[in-house]
């Protein structure tokens, strides 16, 4: 399909129908940016009022000209304060859902006061499940934000030198993944849970402590801003980790490899070859049917066969309780390869895979790739080796 600068509105009311299969609600009111650039095509200020049937009513406070311009919604009017939806929305249902999840509670208890007659629902769940299935026109972003990072693994080893810093190499990632066409930010739901690009980690930094839910470990250059690089320089047989996002049209990709200067360790090399064969076996998982808690258990009953288990995604207090996570216009979408995910998988989700290793003091290895699920083997996304590049 090709994709347009304007969200068509075909494709607008092919997700209207698919969250309209999960509404438990009459009516539900979107106000974060995601969800209303999901639902609309544009991303304004705003408000949307989305019933059961019928056209949504988009009522924007800032931009009313840039809405017209970019959404193929009917019914987009100006809103100068809260107050005016009574006179808007004159009969918005016995239930109105809100997404608790994400909207800060002084703004809903702004807007929840003009439904006072309505029963006020958490519709956080609907909006999340309808996104967990990708449509031909979200995949196809998806495929080009892959693209953006082949480009820049393979742009890595030309750039490797001893005494190199990683924010340094972080600069280089970000230039080529700007003039690749990525987007520049990358989003992600959970509370206070902030990205960048990714992480660019030497050695030991990949097991350096951090607060971001990711096995990857960085420090960055401040405490305040714990992202992509430090200051740390690059030293001979040390793995170089590179976790990044590739974002395109709002959409993300997510990918991991690995590179050094000189050969790693035999453990190093041992466990990324483990790591491999683990990712292999995990692909095979990936088909319509399949559980994602279940896929999680044979991950962790093969890992615990073995001596990485102590170490699998994630050094110590950094260790996760996920191996695979999906993505789109956030990070952190469902469904989820972890425990008590027990809705199976569908053709157009798309995940990002991650199995890792991480050892205190030495730094990690292992692969992430994003696949989508088909109706036979699931499409891999990120194309270039994974094997590790040593220089």
């Amino acid at each position: 399909m090709e994709l347009m600068e304007y969200i068509p509105r075909e494709e607008l009311e092919r997700r209207w129908s698919r969250v309209r299969r999960f509404m438990d609600c009459d009516s539900m009111v979107i106000l974060q940016n995601v969800d209303l650039y999901y639902l609309t095509g544009t991303l304004q200020t705003a408000v949307l009022w989305f019933p059961r049937e019928g056209e949504p009513l988009f009522a924007v406070r800032k931009s009313y000209e840039r809405a017209k311009i970019e959404s193929p919604l009917k019914s987009i009017v100006p809103l100068k304060t809260y107050a005016d939806l009574r006179g808007l929305i004159p009969n918005p249902g016995e239930t109105v859902g809100f997404e608790m999840d994400v909207v800060p509670v002084a703004t809903f208890q702004q807007v929840s006061k003009y439904f006072e007659k309505c029963k006020i629902v958490d519709a956080s769940g609907t909006m999340r499940n309808a996104r967990a299935v990708k449509t031909s026109y979200e995949i196809d972003c998806i495929r080009r934000a892959a693209h953006q990072l082949d480009k820049v693994f393979l742009d890595i080893p030309l750039q490797l030198r001893e005494g190199l810093a990683e924010f340094e190499l972080a600069a280089r990632i970000e230039y080529v993944m700007r003039m690749a066409g990525h987007q520049g930010l990358s989003r992600v739901r959970r509370f206070n849970m902030e990205m960048h690009y990714g992480a660019v980690s030497f050695g030991e930094t990949a097991a350096y402590p951090h607060s971001f839910d990711g096995p990857v470990g960085v420090r960055g250059l401040y405490p305040a801003v714990p992202a992509m690089g430090g200051r740390k320089r690059l030293s001979r047989g040390e793995p170089v980790m590179i976790d990044i996002v590739g974002g395109y049209a709002g959409y993300i990709a997510d990918g991991s490899r690995v590179y050094s200067l000189g050969p790693v360790s035999p453990q190093m090399r041992s466990t990324h070859q483990f790591i491999l064969e683990l990712n292999g076996w995990i692909e095979e998982q990936l088909k319509p049917g399949n559980i994602p808690g279940e896929i999680y258990s044979g991950i962790l009953e093969r890992v615990d066969k073995t001596s990485f288990a102590p170490h699998f995604m994630g050094a110590g207090e950094n260790q996760v309780r996920f191996v695979a996570h999906s993505v789109g216009l956030e990070l952190d979408e469902i469904p989820v390869i972890a425990p008590k995910f027990e809705t199976p998988l569908e053709p157009g989700v798309v995940m990002a895979v991650e199995p890792k290793v991480f050892y205190p003091g030495l730094g990690g290895v292992g692969v992430e790739n994003t696949y989508v699920i088909t109706e036979k083997e699931p499409e891999k996304l990120t194309l270039c080796p994974q094997d590790i590049y040593t220089l």
